[in-house]
């Protein structure tokens, strides 16, 4: 893999002209991933943020996490998943800590991942990452792969085995865990990867305006959780104020 420079392009946006733009001219790779974070966390997974029990290590608790879910999963299930990839991407999206983190292909639900809620700091950002394709672990060839004894930080398009990942153009990269410092490297600190991201900022102020805009695109909760939750939560969004949506207001 070729080597970029280090030094990620960070670029503040406030307008959405602003934002098609810059995903026009400076996001032309193959394989451009996208991810939405209301405030500028580190890129680590859920994972990496739960504590275990007392007297058990986080690798045991990712397999006693998983290995419930997947009994717990099955009377719920129309599908199971043939091997432990496709487990590992639907226990993402229905909200189970893993070593997953979450992008997209399509920029504009990153940026409503972002903006959906008010906001709770200053800034939140949209990660660009431009994944080399050399990198990227197609479905084909993931079955004879362990997820969980990678040697680097892995790239993979998920099996459509929900409607969820289907309607965010889901991709993940599964992230190693550092045996020597006993955590997850965060992903924009990784050095394999250096040059290979961007960021862009999203002022605070800005939240209200970049929702409203995106619904109008038909980007919103109901587009991207087509099920009975998200036409409820839809329906009391389009029906009521949310906190930053009623100070514009009244501003």
């Amino acid at each position: 893999m070729q080597k970029k420079i280090s030094v990620i392009e960070t670029i503040t946006i406030t307008t959405l002209t602003q934002f098609t733009s810059f995903i026009e001219t400076k996001c032309l790779g193959e394989y451009m991933l996208f991810r939405g974070q209301s405030q500028d966390w580190d890129l680590l997974p859920k994972i990496s943020r739960v504590i275990p029990k007392e007297g058990i290590s986080i690798l045991d608790m990712e397999t006693r996490m998983l290995e419930d879910f997947k009994r717990l999963s099955k009377p719920f299930l129309t599908k199971i998943p043939s091997n432990e990839w496709e487990w590992l991407g639907l226990a993402q999206h229905h909200g189970l800590p893993t070593r997953l983190l979450d992008w997209s292909r399509n920029p504009l639900a990153a940026l409503w991942f972002t903006v959906n809620n008010p906001p709770e700091s200053d800034t939140g950002v949209v990660w660009v990452f431009d994944a080399p394709e050399e990198d990227i672990l197609m479905t084909k060839n993931i079955v004879t792969l362990n997820p969980y004894n990678g040697n680097s930080t892995m790239i993979f398009q998920p099996e459509l085995s929900s409607v969820r990942i289907q309607s965010q153009n889901g991709w993940f990269t599964v992230h190693k865990y550092m045996n020597e410092s006993e955590k997850f490297l965060p992903f924009q600190k990784n050095s394999m990867y250096n040059g290979f991201l961007k960021k862009i900022i999203i002022p605070d102020s800005s939240f209200y305006k970049f929702r409203f805009q995106l619904d109008r695109m038909g980007v919103n909760k109901l587009s991207l959780f087509p099920d009975l939750d998200g036409a409820a939560q839809y329906s009391e969004w389009v029906n009521s104020f949310l906190k930053d949506e009623m100070k514009s207001i009244l501003d």
